[in-house]
């Protein structure tokens, strides 16, 4: 009589209107801060499950997933009824070194009129590093992942999914590589709801 696998190979359900990636990359590599995403994941050693992650991100298990300030929150259809609940929390920015980047970034409406049309300046991430805030996330002490999937991996391959998912939203919208670092769209702006004239040409 043969022995049953221990470690049988179990297949998502599929999900009707799931997200979908639309790259086989994590994004778009021609810009540069795509590519830099695309490092981060490689750092962090997903291995395999970076493999797994994006066939669930191309395939459309993501249910739904929410972009705020300082977090992300989805949900993920795996090979159980319900979905899994994922969060990544990210550090923000936060005091004096907060405000300290908003006015920077005024000081320079140029660059501030570059996100708003999804370019992203080179010295921007260098702001953050003077603030003492990495502007693209690292594992120690920057961000805390959570999924509720047995899986004893951190990241496993729903949270892989996402991080491709993210990627992706990131390279046509670098402003929300600030949103995670929690500084909204109309910080930025100031009341008005424009970058200041000055200097913009």
């Amino acid at each position: 009589m043969s022995r049953k696998k221990k470690h049988a190979l179990r297949t998502p359900l599929s999900v009707k209107g799931g997200i979908r990636a639309q790259n086989p990359h994590s994004g778009n590599l021609r810009v540069w801060w795509s590519r830099r995403w695309t490092e981060v994941l490689e750092n962090f050693r997903l291995g395999a499950r970076l493999g797994r992650g994006r066939n669930y991100a191309v395939s459309g298990q993501v249910n739904s997933l929410t972009i705020e300030p300082g977090w992300v929150t989805a949900s993920v259809q795996g090979s159980n009824k319900e979905p899994y609940a994922s969060t990544i929390q990210f550090r923000a920015v936060e005091g004096a070194a907060k405000e300290q980047i908003i006015q920077s970034l005024r000081q320079r409406p140029m660059w501030v009129a570059r996100l708003l049309v999804s370019d992203l300046p080179f010295e921007v991430e260098t702001l953050f590093r003077e603030a003492a805030c990495p502007f693209f996330p690292q594992r120690q002490n920057d961000l805390v992942s959570r999924c509720s999937c047995p899986d004893y991996a951190n990241p496993c391959k729903h949270l892989a999914a996402i991080y491709y998912l993210l990627g992706e939203a990131i390279s046509k919208n670098p402003l929300l590589l600030l949103e995670l670092r929690g500084i909204r769209r109309q910080e930025l702006l100031g009341e008005s709801g424009e970058p200041d004239e000055e200097e913009v040409r």
